[in-house]
């Protein structure tokens, strides 16, 4: 067996070794979580009807780097059933009567508080919006949502080997009811800055090798 196959076998060995470490399932715990939400949000002239409510429960469970686990989260209630758009011309003919306007303080936090791989409170801020006009209304648009809280997902890093991403349901509506979201947790790989450092140092060593071999 040549030098370089030695080497090849080495490193080899090394990545081995640091997807073994990797393998080891990660403990997760849950102990809280729910909704925030804005000002605009209620039964008052210028609010928009919209109920939350919390639904999480504490968890504790493993994961496998690739893994999910899913849970219930929330569940929101649109009961507005004309959304005024605070222009009366406009309201009166979309027959939601004269009104302040209900698409202004709309904002939507999702938070999760873990104590297990991190203790940490995670934020993850909706993308929201809303549709003035009346919502139960049949028309060509009705694909189009009235009132929709939209979740980009979050990655949090943890001990500086690994990562976990965190995915909330979104909610869209185009009439009147309750959607209920849940939300996912999925363990991500990162590489080991030792296993990383050891591959380096391998792949200088097989290039002196190389160099020592022409000038011999």
């Amino acid at each position: 067996m040549n030098i370089f196959k030695k080497a090849l076998l080495g490193l080899a060995f090394i990545s081995t070794l640091g997807l073994a470490t990797s393998a080891n399932a990660t403990v997760f715990t849950v102990t809280d979580g729910g909704f925030t939400w804005g000002s605009g949000y209620g039964t008052g002239n210028g609010q928009l009807d919209v109920v939350f409510t919390n639904l999480v429960t504490p968890q504790t469970f493993n994961l496998n780097v690739g893994e999910t686990a899913s849970f219930l989260f929330g569940r929101a209630q649109l009961n507005e059933t004309c959304i005024n758009s605070g222009i009366t011309v406009l309201d009166l003919l979309a027959g939601c009567g004269v009104g302040a306007s209900e698409l202004d303080n709309l904002g939507v936090t999702a938070w999760l508080t873990f104590t297990n791989p991190v203790a940490d409170t995670i934020y993850n801020v909706a993308v929201t919006g809303a549709i003035a006009g009346r919502v139960n209304s049949p028309d060509l648009l009705d694909f189009v949502p009235d009132f929709w809280i939209d979740f980009s997902p979050v990655v949090v890093n943890f001990d500086g080997t690994g990562s976990f991403v965190v995915d909330m349901g979104d909610l869209y509506f185009n009439r009147t009811g309750s959607i209920t979201n849940g939300y996912n947790v999925t363990l991500t790989a990162v590489p080991e800055p030792s296993s990383l450092a050891l591959l380096g140092l391998g792949l200088v060593g097989l290039a002196g090798m190389a160099r020592r071999k022409k000038q011999a």
